[in-house]
């Protein structure tokens, strides 16, 4: 496939507009619930896969109306309609009792289609031959939840079925004349890129007509949630999906309608993952990306995201981070480096500051100092930036971003790797910074350390590199960082630095900022002061001293590689555990 063909599409085409479905819960429930297999689908809720503006145990007639209200209030629809039987399987009954509530929904509005949603192991022959009928009538699409043809991925999740009942059933299907749909989810326990693309392939090789694909969402109350709190499941990242839906859908059929590419439900029941994209947002990022041959500035290992200040992020694929918070780039900047740090006032004050920073990225913290220099037109001491970066196409793919504030910088700093204006310059040097730290004797006031998190750049965080960075500090000198991971903050107590905690911005937890003498306190007022630092918990000076959670990373040589360094700390980890050591302080 590398074209997109959506359900919208066939609709307007077919029809001359897109038609809304109306959702039914028909109450019929699900045979993977009773028994043995009580507990159901690993990722099913109690509520199946009903509506979210449907409440439990209302008519039919309920249903339609208030199916038709929402569709009215929210898209000013009005009909006519596709009969969408969605909750749960809905040809788990005897033939008789489907049709009478089938035949029942089709009194209540003015419909064109009907779309079934049911299991492969639920279609005996009489009921299949009842659905080729309604063809008669209306357009038919028989949806069949295959999830995966992976068989040790169905008997995992509790399915209740192989693949096999899937090609029998869809099949039986097509014998009759019924297009079908395939049901399927990436991200379920345990599986690769290569179980997706064994997916797709057996899928292609079959007579369905369409797909509804989606990401796993991991729900409260789900045998999916204990799994999640095990360990057993790792949910994808909104790029991590999109890379993942991308070679999924190539492997599939040209003509196939796709009816679904994404999920939701409702916030608050959703453990994870937690995207920052809305449906609607994702949903368009992905199909400008899908079909879009190629990069034209050559910078696509790097996904440019609008963040919600409008500054612009990247997606790194290796890391599989974003450089910077989702809640505006270039904020966070001044809430978790410039305003901690007291840097306005300084600028103000004509104070002369050295500051390393360890990670460039796309210059945010660059571009924001040249601003605050130029702010404050008297400026007699100036502000020099010496920044760390290990991969110079991250320059070169910020000069690409949209509006970014400073190109001016990012030019020079590309081209002679110094950047100079009146009361400010910008140095960058493109190394590993260890090696950086192994050579280093100038001394800095200010450190911001702005690299990916410890668990996916450990190389940043040891308690080895920490104890060089207070080497270079001037006496009274800091480091200012968004990451407030334990065993960071275990490497900056053993080093003797004063540790406090900045407020979140963007972010669950706080940053930090850590201390190489004494702080002057109280801080003179100024407008720096509108994000206080406060000091660390005794609760989290407990965690990362006295738990496993707080074991630091370790690299005596600066030069271990990332692998080496995580399972260092994975086999001391277990050691203490086995010692007696808990896993969190959980105080007396």
């Amino acid at each position: 496939m590398k074209k997109l063909f959506t359900f919208h599409d066939f609709l307007v085409k077919k029809y001359g507009k897109a038609l809304q479905r109306l959702s039914f819960d028909l109450g019929l429930g699900c045979p993977n619930r009773k028994g043995e297999n009580s507990s159901g689908c690993a990722f099913c809720s109690a509520k199946g896969a009903r509506a979210r503006h449907l409440p439990p145990d209302m008519t039919l007639e309920m249903q339609a109306e208030r199916g038709k209200k929402y569709l009215h209030d929210r898209y000013g629809f009005d009909g006519p309609y596709i009969a969408y039987f969605q909750a749960y399987t809905n040809t788990y009954a005897p033939l008789e009792v489907l049709k009478s509530l089938y035949e029942k929904v089709f009194t209540l509005a003015d419909f064109k289609m009907v779309i079934i949603s049911t299991r492969p192991d639920c279609l005996p022959e009489d009921v299949l031959a009842y659905i080729a009928s309604l063809q008669d009538r209306y357009e038919v699409i028989l949806e069949l939840g295959v999830q995966s043809a992976v068989d040790s991925t169905l008997l995992k999740i509790n399915r209740g079925h192989d693949f096999a009942c899937t090609e029998e059933a869809v099949k039986r299907a097509a014998a009759k004349g019924i297009p079908c749909a395939a049901h399927v989810i990436l991200g379920l326990p345990g599986e690769t890129a290569e179980d997706y693309q064994y997916t797709a392939e057996k899928l292609s090789r079959l007579p369905f007509s369409a797909i509804k694909v989606h990401n796993l969402l991991v729900l409260r109350e789900t045998p999916m949630a204990a799994m999640l709190h095990n360990g057993e499941v790792k949910t994808l990242n909104e790029f991590e999906y999109a890379e993942a839906l991308k070679n999924f859908l190539s492997i599939l059929p040209e003509e196939w309608i796709i009816m679904r590419l994404s999920a939701e439900d409702d916030p608050e029941k959703i453990l994870a993952p937690k995207w920052w994209m809305s449906k609607g947002k994702f949903l368009q990022t992905f199909k400008e990306s899908f079909e879009k041959s190629s990069n034209e500035n050559n910078c696509n290992s790097f996904h440019a995201v609008q963040t919600q200040d409008g500054s612009y992020t990247f997606y790194h694929p290796e890391y599989k981070q974003y450089f910077h918070s989702v809640a505006g780039a270039f904020t966070e900047s001044w809430k978790k480096y410039l305003l901690p740090c007291d840097i306005p006032r300084k600028v103000a004050n004509g104070e002369k500051i050295r500051i390393l920073e360890v990670g460039f990225g796309l210059g945010c913290n660059v571009t924001a100092l040249a601003e605050c220099v130029r702010k404050d037109g008297k400026n007699s001491g100036g502000i020099s930036i010496t920044s760390l970066e290990i991969d110079p196409k991250v320059v070169d793919a910020a000069l690409y971003l949209p509006e970014h504030p400073a190109k001016e910088i990012l030019f020079s700093l590309q081209k002679d790797s110094i950047y100079k204006e009146k009361g400010f310059e910008a140095k960058i040097i493109f190394t590993d910074a260890r090696k950086f730290f192994r050579e280093n004797t100038e001394k800095f006031d200010m450190i911001f350390l702005d690299g990916f998190s410890p668990d996916h750049n450990p190389e940043l965080w040891t308690i080895d590199i920490v104890k060089k960075m207070r080497e270079i500090l001037s006496p009274s000198g800091m480091i200012a960082t968004y990451c407030r991971a334990y065993p960071f903050i275990y490497a900056l107590l053993k080093n003797d630095f004063q540790v406090f905690e900045t407020h979140a911005y963007g972010r669950r937890h706080g940053g930090t900022l850590a201390f190489a003498g004494k702080i002057p306190l109280p801080r003179p007022q100024s407008e720096s002061n509108e994000n206080l630092f406060i000091p660390l918990s005794e609760k989290d000076q407990h965690i990362a001293l006295d738990s496993t959670a707080g074991l630091p990373y370790c690299d005596p040589a600066l030069s271990s590689s990332r692998q080496d360094i995580l399972q260092m700390r994975k086999e001391e980890v277990e050691k203490k555990r086995k010692e007696g050591m808990p896993k969190w302080y959980k105080g007396k």
